[in-house]
């Protein structure tokens, strides 16, 4: 049964990148491929882009503000948050109130779609401040989720000015947050999160059946600057370890994994994830090899776990 969990972590969880609920399949059309029914997502956010700088040279808090996701982030160099589109729009407010008469100039570096329903946008600007005064440049990368047919900015983040890890990574931002998986094999929970220096996507895993913890493991996921690519890390409580090579797709991304078991046979296979929207991916795992055993190809939908709800007592107990 242990080493049964530990191939389960590997070929289903541990490296690929998070975790997974079953039964539900891709949207896809009658030829496979992704039946999205827009017909240039890409014109979509570059009209997305163009509305924005509209609405901040004429100052228009409330328009920048709508162009957001209710519940999108907007965060600075130093990982200072502002949460919803409320408070982004008394943020844009405070920016338009201190420089009046400046402007913003956005130069879209890439486009990339991470399924039918995400898309990273990495860029420059250029403010344009009154005759002068010094024009100040900056990077950013963005998040655009579609959601009721439009697209809209989820997570728009200040970079340095060179490339850092974290950079490259934020095309797997999306990942961090709790997940679960409740199949009839057991359920596995993960945790992503930044590493402290900002430079790792670290996961935490846990695999319990039968209401019982019956593995854990540890991910690290990385820009790799030799290959120039990404690539992941795993590690079992069992003393199993495994890694695997990320490749981006048209639809999401393809990662070839192997592994070591606890009783030294090897593991590999082929995963593919394909979000369908911020809070949900569909995990497919094919030519899967244990050993010398031939496995079953998987597919799964891998959701997002909700926050907790804080008990009514214990929240009028802290008043």
């Amino acid at each position: 049964m242990r080493q049964a969990a530990c191939f389960l972590v590997y070929l289903q969880i541990g490296l690929l990148g998070c975790l997974l609920p079953a039964g539900v399949q891709a949207q896809t059309s009658a030829d496979g491929k992704a039946g999205a029914d827009q017909a240039n997502p890409e014109m979509e956010i570059r009209d997305v882009v163009e509305r924005f700088v509209t609405a901040y040279n004429a100052h228009d808090a409330a328009a920048v503000a709508e162009l957001f996701l209710p519940q999108a982030q907007v965060v600075d160099e130093d990982d200072n948050t502002v949460h919803g589109r409320v408070e982004i729009q008394e943020l844009f407010a405070g920016v338009f109130e201190q420089h009046p008469d400046t402007g913003i100039e956005v130069h879209i570096e890439s486009i990339r779609f991470i399924g039918t329903s995400l898309a990273i946008e990495m860029g420059s600007t250029v403010t344009i401040p009154p005759a002068g005064e010094t024009a100040v440049a900056g990077r950013y990368s963005v998040l655009h989720v579609r959601n009721d047919g439009k697209w809209s900015m989820g997570l728009v983040r200040d970079m340095p000015l060179e490339p850092t890890h974290r950079d490259h990574l934020q095309a797997l931002a999306w990942l961090t947050g709790d997940w679960v998986d409740e199949s009839r094999e057991g359920v596995v929970q993960t945790s992503c999160r930044w590493a402290d220096d900002d430079s790792f996507l670290l996961q935490e895993i846990t695999v319990r059946q039968a209401g019982q913890d019956v593995l854990k493991a540890s991910q690290r996921i990385g820009w790799d600057p030799l290959g120039k690519r990404f690539k992941s890390w795993v590690f079992d409580s069992e003393g199993g370890y495994g890694e695997s090579n990320w490749t981006p797709t048209e639809t999401g991304w393809l990662i070839r994994a192997t592994g070591v078991n606890t009783d030294g046979t090897t593991a590999s296979a082929t995963h593919h994830i394909e979000p369908t929207g911020i809070d949900r991916y569909v995990f497919r795992s094919v030519d899967r090899v244990s050993g010398n055993e031939m496995l079953p190809p998987v597919q799964v939908t891998v959701v997002r776990r909700p926050p907790p709800v804080q008990d009514s007592d214990t929240s009028a107990a802290e008043e």
